[in-house]
């Protein structure tokens, strides 16, 4: 699976390390699976990634990237690979009966029929319990399915619980605009719990620190807008008849309606990412890890001189606690208290000896 392996977005993190050597054995001893589904926070490399797997199950040499195979699965134009995706904010019954049109064919030559699904916790109920038949009884016993999500949480139980789950890890795109904010928003939020744990007042630091995260994704979210607002402008300018021009621009602000929502959602999620990360690496510096092995090295002498006495199951559950709030994000969670409440458990830590 050389061509899986030379994905260059991947994160070079043990869980992606495994996830490929389990996927790439599966290919080797020919026990592919049905049905997959690969989890991550962003939907382009998810789909990427699934392109370059379907690429190593129908190539005769696991992937070499050379073949007419590899190519045209890459390039997206295989006659055996389907993609299915949303138009507009959900993704309906009409999409899945078109997967298994395609899926209910005979395959054209050699190779498994495999069918993508991009963005799969947009299904609706319809879609989705059609989808739950399909994947206990598939057409064709050689067809794949690879479902892509960048939240599993909504997904229908019975359909996560029909595939493999992978989750993945990706580098920050820098060539992306909001990407360099990213970055930022962890070394602030960084210096933000460092202040928490040794400020003897409570509720300042912590109220603004909440303000200044939700101010930094607040101009992240003005990016997106502004790039988005480009795109509409460059299809009304495009010439094309006015007809085509105005069903383009109605799925086009779907999509985007949609991605605002998502990228206001995953954006608290990152937060809530780069504060697990912080409290797994105390953690791992009470069980005497070395600065390598943490998320963030240059933590590793605060977190000795300041927090190596801090019980482990306070630190645990709070973990639990983030995870609890994480769940909450599709729903009418207020984020600012959302973290006021995180940040107030963090600061709470220092008196749990």
């Amino acid at each position: 699976m050389r061509l899986f392996k030379e994905l260059k977005f991947l994160l070079e993190d043990n869980t992606n390390q495994s996830n490929i050597k389990l996927l790439s054995r599966t290919i080797e001893e020919g026990h592919v699976s049905h049905a997959y589904l690969f989890a991550g926070n962003n939907m382009g490399q998810l789909h990427s990634l699934a392109l370059s797997f379907s690429a190593c199950i129908n190539c005769r040499e696991g992937g070499c990237g050379h073949c007419n195979v590899c190519k045209t699965t890459i390039g997206e134009v295989h006659p055996n690979v389907f993609v299915v995706e949303p138009e507009g904010n959900i993704l309906r019954i009409e999409e899945i009966s078109n997967l298994q049109r395609f899926m209910g064919m005979s395959a054209y030559g050699p190779g498994r029929k495999i069918c993508i699904i991009k963005e799969a916790e947009l299904m609706n109920g319809e879609a989705a319990n059609r989808l739950l038949k399909t994947l206990e009884d598939p057409p064709d016993p050689g067809s794949v399915f690879i479902l892509l999500s960048e939240d599993t949480t909504v997904m229908l139980p019975t359909i996560v619980s029909r595939c493999l789950v992978y989750k993945w890890k990706f580098e920050f795109d820098k060539s992306k605009d909001g990407e360099t904010e990213f970055h930022v928003l962890e070394k602030y939020l960084d210096r933000g719990l460092k202040k928490i744990i040794d400020d003897d007042e409570v509720k300042p630091p912590v109220l603004d620190l909440s303000l200044r995260i939700l101010e930094i994704s607040k101009k992240m979210e003005a990016g997106l807008k502004s790039n988005m607002e480009k795109e509409v402008s460059h299809i009304k300018d495009s010439g094309y008849a006015k007809e085509d021009i105005n069903r383009h621009l109605v799925l086009l602000k779907s999509k985007h309606k949609r991605q605002l929502a998502k990228f206001k959602k995953l954006g608290i999620s990152r937060v809530f990412d780069i504060i697990s990360a912080w409290l797994e690496d105390i953690i791992s510096v009470k069980m005497g890890m070395g600065r390598k092995d943490l998320n963030f090295e240059k933590n590793h002498t605060f977190i000795n001189n300041r927090l190596k006495d801090i019980r482990t199951d306070s630190v645990l559950k709070l973990l639990e606690s983030i995870e609890g709030n994480r769940m909450y994000l599709g729903y009418l969670i207020n984020p600012e208290l959302a973290l006021d409440n995180i940040f107030l458990q963090v600061k709470s830590l220092r008196f749990k000896r």
